[in-house]
């Protein structure tokens, strides 16, 4: 779990926004920090709160991610502003008391902090909704499945197959590297956006160029990979082959 949720924190673009944010709002210096503080005192200030208000998103997305699996984005964006605001609006006004900052506590009441941070995050998803479609005009030559954010790979890996362990998956890319991720199958499958595949058998998907053909293994059909690894079928997916042109009715 935490191995994920620092993966998604030392993303470069993250910080890059981070890096904007901040000089921004150092810039125009609302809420009473602009006549009251220096510059260089106002990127501190600004730096460490949006920082700060960036890692708790990141863990509350991962908790919503996984409490609103299946549910549709929307729903998870707005459960992580509200506990973001809940959670940060508090910690804004006790700093500002720590620091004595007049104007800041004048014009930075805790409704006015949960205001304009729900405000805030519903910009940044915005923006995060903009990145992503315009990631979509990449040459699919050059574009990844959404899964390939949840860990790190080379850049020309390929997905090859994922299988279920227990609370954990299992992916293998197609250079033959295998990464343990904290998150259902079917999570797993949701984020896979450009590579064919198909489900085989409850505990596993397998990507379609993979697939040499379906043997048969001690009296149960198994579908053969192009590593050599062999998978199940399992009876309720044997018609997913079938659709694909992998087997016969």
């Amino acid at each position: 779990m935490f191995g994920t949720i620092w993966r998604e924190i030392y993303s470069p673009l993250l910080w890059m926004c981070w890096a904007w944010a901040t000089l921004v709002v150092a810039i125009a210096g609302p809420f009473g920090t602009f006549g009251a503080q220096p510059l260089v005192w106002r990127l501190i200030y600004w730096g460490v709160l949006i920082a700060v208000a960036i890692i708790i998103a990141v863990c509350l997305r991962f908790f919503w991610r996984i409490i609103l699996a299946g549910r549709p984005d929307w729903q998870q964006d707005v459960a992580v502003s509200m506990c973001l605001a809940v959670v940060v609006a508090p910690c804004v006004v006790a700093l500002n008391r720590l620091l004595v900052l007049p104007d800041a506590l004048r014009t930075m009441g805790l409704l006015s902090v949960i205001g304009s941070v729900i405000a805030i995050s519903f910009c940044m998803i915005a923006i995060r909704r903009l990145l992503h479609e315009q990631a979509s005009l990449v040459p699919s030559g050059l574009r990844k499945d959404r899964l390939f954010t949840w860990f790190s790979a080379d850049n020309g890996a390929r997905l090859s197959r994922i299988s279920s362990d227990n609370h954990h998956i299992r992916v293998i890319t197609n250079d033959g590297e295998e990464h343990r991720l904290l998150m259902r199958l079917r999570d797993a499958v949701a984020e896979i956006d450009l590579e064919p595949g198909l489900w085989v058998h409850r505990s596993h998907w397998v990507a379609r160029s993979e697939i040499v053909r379906v043997v048969r293994e001690s009296g149960r059909e198994v579908v053969e990979l192009t590593s050599g690894v062999t998978v199940p079928i399992g009876p309720k997916y044997r018609p997913n082959l079938i659709t694909a042109g992998v087997i016969s009715a």
